[in-house]
């Protein structure tokens, strides 16, 4: 078999066999079976130059560190939490968010059961996982990643709201 016929059979094993991989436009995590938690901090960690959140529940003192390690790398951290939420016993503080020099905004028009983060205006990791042990251990939440700069400019505007509506 020459060299040019053995060539195209591969290629096309290639193809129909779904070995060739596009790049990836979103990914879908299930707790707790895909360690959220994990896959949250990993997306933290790779940010370069912006990280903003808009969190219902957190209490994650792991996610929470991640945040703080991105602001020392000089990635600017915002955060805007739900008023009610932010305000019991086991939530990340504000106080502690501004220790680490994040930036953080408390919600109070409504109840801000928003549940996102986007990463260097390129990245959006949401769904209805909060950043708690909880959701991460126990519930069945989920979050997806969508790494799509057209719907990462259309949650940074909805931060922009929130965070203008927060001030």
């Amino acid at each position: 078999m020459d060299k040019l016929r053995l060539l195209t059979i591969i290629l096309v094993l290639v193809v129909f066999c779904g070995c060739v991989q596009q790049k990836a436009d979103s990914r879908a995590f299930f707790c707790p079976k895909d360690a959220c938690e994990e896959r949250t901090i990993s997306a933290i960690k790779s940010a370069e130059s912006t990280i903003d959140v808009a969190m219902y529940s957190f209490t994650s003192q792991k996610i929470e560190q991640a945040l703080g390690d991105a602001q020392k790398r000089n990635v600017r951290v915002r955060v805007i939490m739900d008023r009610l939420q932010s305000a019991s016993g086991s939530s990340v503080t504000q106080e502690g968010l501004a220790d680490d020099g994040i930036e953080t905004r408390i919600y109070d028009r409504a109840t801000l059961h928003d549940k996102f983060a986007i990463i260097d205006e390129k990245v959006v990791l949401t769904g209805s996982y909060n950043w708690t042990k909880n959701a991460n251990e126990s519930n069945r939440e989920n979050i997806l990643m969508l790494f799509d700069r057209g719907i990462a400019e259309e949650y940074e505007n909805e931060f922009f709201t929130l965070w203008i509506e927060a001030g």
